[in-house]
Parts: C-alpha cells; structure tokens; sequence
C-alpha cells in the first residue's frame, strides 16, 4: 500500500494534478500517511497471534489481575512491535541504540 501511495505522489516530466493542488496536495499527503498508518496499527491488531505477543501473557495476566481488583474495565491489548514507528518499543530501541553509539564514539562536538 505504501509504495503504491508513493507512485502515486511520485514528481514525473508529464502534469500530475495531484501534486500541482498546492495545499490540498498537503492534505491529501498527510491522508495518505494516516490511511498507511492505519492499515499498519489494523495489521498489528488482527495478527497479535502471529506476532509472538504469548510472550507477554504474564504482563497481560498482572494488569488484568490488577483491574479486577480495582473495579476497571479491561480492554483489548494490543503489544506494538519495536518495528512500528513511533511505538514505545521502537522509541526504547533507539535510544539504547544512540547510546550504544555515543559509548563507543563519544557524544557529538
């Protein structure tokens, strides 16, 4: 889906009215991004069987413990992956990441 909105926006000798819009060209981009973003978050929360989530049992068996015992209401979880962008995960993955970097290079001048 990604690449296909890519070609879509892609600048090419011929006219292309969609990048030729000026702002609606901005709005319509960032509907682009939103519907591939959320097609991934809808991925992710179908194939949570596939993505290995039964790691994370003992988690989700302590917070639903913890719910019943406070009277809350318990909703659907779902794990983000560390390749979601943006995702708890992924922002923890870089930052140990950058660290690594700096421990072996030493912090930026």
């Amino acid at each position: 889906m990604l690449q296909y909105k890519s070609a879509l926006t892609a600048v090419r000798d011929d006219f292309n009215p969609i990048i030729s819009a000026g702002k609606l060209t901005q709005q319509w981009i960032v509907d682009l991004y939103l519907q591939v973003e959320a097609n991934s978050l809808n991925f992710i929360r179908i194939h949570q069987q596939q993505l290995r989530t039964e790691l994370y049992k003992g988690l989700a068996d302590h917070l639903e413990n913890e719910a019943q015992t406070a009277v809350i209401k318990f909703g659907l979880t779902v794990t983000l992956s560390s390749s979601f962008e943006g995702s708890p995960r992924n922002m923890r993955e870089r930052s140990v990441y950058t660290m690594s970097i700096f421990a072996k290079y030493g912090a930026p001048d």
